[in-house]
């Protein structure tokens, strides 16, 4: 009797053994992070002088940039950001820079009964230009590519005129930044462009000689 109890609390040992002291000897993988990148022009660049006149807001001005191939590098590994996180990975992101909203919040449309836009009762609005799925790490470069397409101003007087990079610039853009991005967290990276002070007449041409920056990077 003696012995069969022995063999019992045996047995259990064994099981509890198994049962709590195993492992698989592989590691579960983290969950990935999120990398979002939001752009938003300055509240101070307001002035752009065309022919002698400065410019004013109106309801119908847009300045047209596209933003897209983004990239996370970690030394000479990198991570492909892509525009939003739904499966169809859109890679390009339009932007209107010059975009603006009241200060309560509401976009200002085309459509719109008003037509004039006083700075000081409006401001721009950013723009989440890419969202993606990232390993946590810390990372050391944003790159992505910038490029302008058109800037239409209607007040004092129409004005529409395509947008090129200066002679020799590449659309890449190059952002040395130790970059954190956590398991199961948001790190979102904010860039900062000049808009008026991006743009540079050259003979005939407008020159989108790009001035940005990061101005904040957070883990929310």
């Amino acid at each position: 009797m003696k012995s069969a109890t022995r063999i019992c609390f045996f047995l259990i040992a064994v099981q509890v053994f198994l049962l709590n002291g195993c492992t698989t000897g592989v590691e579960s993988s983290p969950s990935p992070g999120i990398v979002r990148v939001t752009l938003k022009s300055n509240e101070q660049d307001t002035l752009l002088i065309i022919l002698g006149d400065t410019i004013r807001f109106s309801r119908g001005d847009h300045y047209d940039v596209t933003v897209g191939q983004g990239w996370l590098y970690r030394g000479d590994k990198y991570v492909v950001l892509y525009a939003n996180t739904n499966i169809d990975r859109i890679g390009e992101s339009y932007v209107n820079l010059i975009q603006r909203q009241w200060l309560d919040g509401r976009l200002i449309l085309p459509s719109d009964s008003v037509f004039d836009v006083d700075a000081y009762k409006s401001r721009y609005v950013g723009e989440t230009v890419f969202e993606w799925y990232v390993a946590p790490d810390t990372y050391d470069k944003l790159q992505f590519n910038l490029k302008g397409f058109e800037v239409f101003v209607a007040r004092p007087r129409q004005f529409r005129n395509p947008l090129q990079l200066p002679d020799g610039t590449t659309a890449i853009m190059n952002f040395q930044q130790s970059i954190q991005v956590d398991e199961g967290r948001v790190t979102q990276i904010d860039l900062e462009i000049y808009p008026f002070q991006s743009i540079r007449r050259y003979k005939d041409s407008y020159l989108f000689d790009r001035k940005v920056k990061i101005t904040r990077v957070q883990i929310l």
